[in-house]
């Protein structure tokens, strides 16, 4: 008798998560339909309990120069570290994808609901400004965080996470030592990175569409190419990309983790069945269950403690 209760209860739940996938599909394809970011669509599913929100902290001049900042709720659950995502785009405006720091409250609830207070910054982007401007912005975020934030080498400390171009940010700032030189401070400050999906071993000279936006590197192209610093000591980090990337080649990820490796840094990589943009839309909490995304990276982070 109990172990035919214990299967209708699976069964019912089993048609419960259907049913909410269902749900969740539907309100996706309506937003898609209406021309909705898919990042906004997701965003729509998540509800606003578990954060506390910080809007439009300044960080900068540039009105462009903000950030959003999600603290923890559950103050038995507080994590002392700090986590910035930086959201892709292409490193440019006007694009069916181009980011702004509203569509990922989604990423901000997974952090913060696990402790961690997190940081999603906007930053300038082409045709504004051109390479390395925009790395140059978010470090200037991370010097913020530093000031305001104590973050401290001995007790608090930086995890980056970013997903496309904003993967190509972070592992700029992870390890070309010159960006956090030029603000006054050293990556001592990050604890880890985590890039989703980024191109680290490309050419943005031979992408038409790209080619504008790193006119400067024309003659030194290697200084936009993460790979290319892979040998310089870095904090740890985690490569997660998908095997069915269509835009960015899952070999980007296998490059930067080989060269990172046989220079003797702490790096760990992950190739999942998924997309170019699962990986972010991975970290969606409506999603029935935790995604492999979401896995890999707790458990990237219980590796740091």
């Amino acid at each position: 008798m109990e172990e035919k209760r214990e299967q209708i209860a699976e069964g019912l739940w089993c048609n419960v998560r259907k049913f909410c996938v269902r749900i969740n599909v539907l309100v996706i394809m309506g937003c898609l339909l209406s021309s909705c970011s898919p990042f906004r669509a997701i965003d729509l599913l998540v509800d606003r309990k578990g954060y506390t929100l910080e809007k439009e902290q300044s960080y900068g001049d540039n009105p462009s120069m903000r950030m959003d900042i999600y603290f923890p709720s559950n103050h038995s659950n507080i994590n002392e570290d700090i986590i910035m995502f930086v959201y892709g785009g292409s490193w440019r405006s006007g694009r069916p994808f181009s980011g702004k720091k509203e569509y990922y409250r989604f990423v901000g609830k997974l952090f913060s609901n696990e402790g961690f207070t997190t940081i999603i910054p906007d930053y300038r982007v082409y045709p504004e400004v051109k390479f390395p401007s925009f790395v140059e912005d978010v470090a200037n975020a991370v010097k913020w965080i530093h000031k305001n934030m104590d973050l401290t080498n001995d007790n608090r400390r930086l995890i980056l996470v970013g997903h496309s171009a904003g993967a190509h940010i972070v592992s700029l700032l992870a390890l070309d030592p010159n960006y956090f030189n030029e603000v006054g401070i050293d990556r001592s400050v990050l604890r880890g990175w985590v890039g989703l999906s980024g191109p680290y071993n490309f050419n943005p000279l031979a992408i038409r569409y790209i080619r504008p936006i790193f006119e400067s590197v024309i003659n030194d192209i290697d200084k936009a190419r993460p790979i290319s610093f892979a040998n310089v000591k870095a904090p740890p980090g985690m490569l997660i990309h998908g095997k069915r990337d269509r835009l960015v080649s899952v070999n980007n990820s296998l490059a930067l983790y080989k060269a990172l490796t046989a220079a003797g840094n702490k790096i760990e990589y992950q190739a999942i069945d998924a997309g170019h943009f699962d990986t972010v839309l991975g970290l969606g909490v409506p999603l029935i269950g935790k995604s492999e995304v979401q896995s890999t990276i707790f458990r990237f982070f219980r590796s740091l403690e």
